[in-house]
């Protein structure tokens, strides 16, 4: 199964690659309508777990589309 990187604050979680858009858009809504939300997400070692999300408090929320580089990657020549 692929997997994409999620960002909550903090705290580093996994979603199914297929879910992605779909997490996404519940994320968003939840932000923009300053609600809280259930996650059915994956611990870094794959385990699933329930994140109660405050999209009222949040400040970012990001989720890693394999883009390189990557979202926490500074790209340019070091001198």
């Amino acid at each position: 199964m692929e997997t994409k990187r999620v960002k909550l604050g903090d705290q580093m979680w996994k979603v199914n690659a297929a879910e992605a858009a779909s997490l996404a858009a519940t994320i968003e809504a939840a932000m923009s309508e300053e609600k809280v939300v259930k996650l059915a997400l994956l611990a870094g070692d794959g385990t699933p777990a329930t994140v109660i999300f405050n999209g009222k408090v949040a400040l970012l929320a990001v989720i890693d589309d394999g883009a390189v580089p990557r979202p926490t990657e500074i790209s340019g020549s070091r001198t």
